[in-house]
C-alpha cells in the first residue's frame, strides 16, 4: 500500500550491505558450492562469462545481478519456478540471516536481518500502513523484533529467492500471518504502488459531516492493478473497520480547513505555508523528515494529499 522509499541514498546503501555480506558468505564456501551456485543462477539469467573467466577475474556480477535483481525481472523469474529449486539461498536466511541478533551472513560486518532492517529504516508495515514495526534490545546485549521479514515470492515456492534483496519487506506480524505462502500483486518496492489504492469512505457528495455518525464512515480502498489482490488477501479492509473514528476526524477537518481556508489561515500569517497548516490540523510532525506515523495514506487520501 505505500512504497519503500529511496531516502538519502538508504536504499541503496541497503543494497550495497546487503549483496556485500552475501558475496562474502558464498567467498567463504568450497570451489565446488560456488560452482554449483553459478550453474544455478547461469540457469536463470545470463551472465557474461564462464565459472572460470569470472573467477579469475574476480568478477561477481553473475552473484550480484540475481541477488539485486528488481521486482520486474523477480516477475520474469518465477515464470520458471523450476528453475528456483535450489537452497542455497534459502539455508543461508534461515541459519544465519534470521536465526536471532547474534547469528551473522558475514560475520566480519555483523550483518543478519537486524542489520537490514536498520539499513532500510523502515518503522511502518508497507502492506497495510496500520502497524508499527520496532527493534528493541533485550537487556543481554541481543535484540528481538515485532516485526517479520516477509518473502514477497513465497521462499517455500521458490527457495533459489530466498535472499534477493526485493523480495525481503519487512511487514508487520499480522500482514505476514495473513499472507503467508500467498503471492500478492504488488510489492511495496514497485513505483505507482500508492495510486493504486485511494482510502475514502463512500459518502455523499457535498454531506455534511457534522450530521454523519463516524460508524458510516466505512473506508474504501478502491484498489486497481495488482493492489485488488493485496487488500483482498491481506483483509485490508476488513481490518480498517477500527479506524472509522480517524476518518470521520479527517473528513470533518477537510469540510472546515478546506483549500480556500486554509489559504486564507497563511494569508493571515497563522501558518508560514499551505503544508505546515495541515501539518499542524492533521496531527502531521512539523520537521518534513520526521516519520509520518501510521495511516499516513489515509490521512492524505483524505486531505486531498496523496
Amino acid at each position: 500500500m505505500i512504497k519503500i522509499p529511496e531516502k538519502e541514498g538508504r536504499l541503496s546503501a541497503a543494497k550495497a550491505a546487503h549483496i556485500e555480506a552475501v558475496i562474502a558468505f558464498v567467498k567463504r564456501k568450497t570451489e565446488g558450492y560456488r560452482r554449483d551456485l553459478f550453474a544455478n543462477i547461469s540457469r536463470v539469467m545470463t551472465v557474461s562469462g564462464t565459472f572460470e573467466d569470472m573467477s579469475a577475474r574476480d568478477d561477481w556480477s553473475w552473484l550480484s545481478d540475481f541477488i539485486l535483481a528488481d521486482v520486474k525481472t523477480l516477475k520474469q523469474m518465477i515464470g520458471r519456478p523450476e528453475l528456483l529449486q535450489f537452497d542455497e539461498f534459502k539455508r543461508m536466511y534461515s541459519d544465519y540471516f534470521s536465526a536471532g541478533s547474534d547469528k551473522y551472513v558475514d560475520a566480519s560486518t555483523k550483518y543478519n536481518a537486524y542489520t537490514f532492517i536498520e539499513n532500510l529504516g523502515v518503522t511502518i508495515c508497507p502492506y497495510c500502513d496500520e502497524e508499527y514495526l520496532d527493534v528493541v534490545e533485550n537487556g543481554n546485549g541481543g535484540k528481538l523484533r515485532t516485526l517479520e521479514i516477509d518473502h514477497f515470492f513465497p521462499k517455500g515456492k521458490y527457495p533459489a529467492l530466498a535472499m534477493c534483496f526485493y523480495n525481503l519487506v519487512p511487514s508487520g506480524q499480522n500482514c505476514n500471518g495473513m499472507k503467508r505462502e500467498e503471492l500478492l500483486g504488488m510489492n511495496p518496492y514497485e513505483d505507482g504502488i500508492e495510486g493504486c489504492t485511494w482510502l475514502y469512505p463512500d459518502l455523499p457528495v457535498g454531506v455534511n459531516m457534522e450530521k454523519v455518525p463516524a460508524a458510516d464512515c466505512t473506508i474504501h480502498f478502491h484498489p486497481k492493478a495488482g493492489m485488488e489482490k493485496n487488500v483482498k488477501a491481506l483483509h485490508l479492509e476488513e481490518r480498517y473497520e477500527r479506524h472509522k473514528a480517524t476518518a470521520h476526524k479527517y473528513l470533518l477537518l477537510r469540510q472546515q480547513y478546506d483549500d480556500t481556508k486554509v489559504e486564507e489561515m497563511v494569508k493571515m500569517g497563522m501558518f508560514p505555508t499551505k503544508d505546515f497548516a495541515y501539518r499542524v490540523l492533521y496531527g502531521e510532525p512539523l520537521d518534513e523528515e520526521a516519520e509520518e506515523g501510521i495511516l499516513r495514506k489515509l490521512r492524505r487520501d483524505i486531505a486531498g494529499r496523496g
